[in-house]
């Protein structure tokens, strides 16, 4: 912890940060969107319009919670579609040394990332809806918890194992800076 304060007096680590929580905060969006989307879908009956969804507001006025196999649907494609959208932003926005990860092998550690905070996400989801009894509109405090803790994973694994310039050996120029 100690060392990421002492990163942060870079210039170049702050605005890589700054544009890493831009993205991540649009990454979320689309995130939450595409889960809201799904889970009208297949609820609609249910909900008393789209914006019901969010609020837990139902045509019958009786709290109505998706089967969890929904729940889980929704919850992979739209972290799917976001960990897309986020890489595309990534590898030619955030980060400096971003054309290190432009490479089959940096989307495959990209990827390996994503599946874990995808693991992180879905479990979280779990055991807060199973263990703690959380659902209906709890799952949007559920999801906004998880997406920080997920963030914070992210842009970790992102700076300095994806797209960070010392894993490259710069031997033969490996890579063209």
């Amino acid at each position: 912890m100690k060392e990421f304060f002492r990163a942060l007096k870079s210039k170049r680590i702050r605005r890589e940060y700054l544009k890493s929580i831009a993205v991540g905060i649009v990454s979320t969006v689309i995130d939450f969107i595409i889960t809201a989307l799904i889970l009208y879908m297949a609820g609609h009956e249910y909900y008393s319009g789209f914006l019901g969804v969010f609020t837990g507001a139902t045509k019958s006025g009786a709290p109505y919670s998706p089967p969890m196999s929904i729940y889980i649907t929704a919850i992979v494609l739209s972290f799917i579609v976001s960990i897309l959208f986020n890489y595309i932003m990534s590898a030619f926005f955030v980060y400096e040394y971003s054309n290190v990860g432009k490479n089959a092998k940096g989307f495959t550690k990209f990827a390996v990332f994503a599946l874990i905070g995808l693991t992180i996400t879905t479990v979280g989801s779990l055991i807060c809806s199973n263990v703690f009894g959380l659902s209906g509109s709890n799952v949007w405090w559920i999801k906004i918890t998880i997406a920080v803790v997920v963030f914070i994973f992210n842009f970790f694994t992102r700076k300095y194992f994806v797209f960070n310039i010392a894993l490259i050996r710069d031997d033969e120029n490996t890579i063209n800076l």
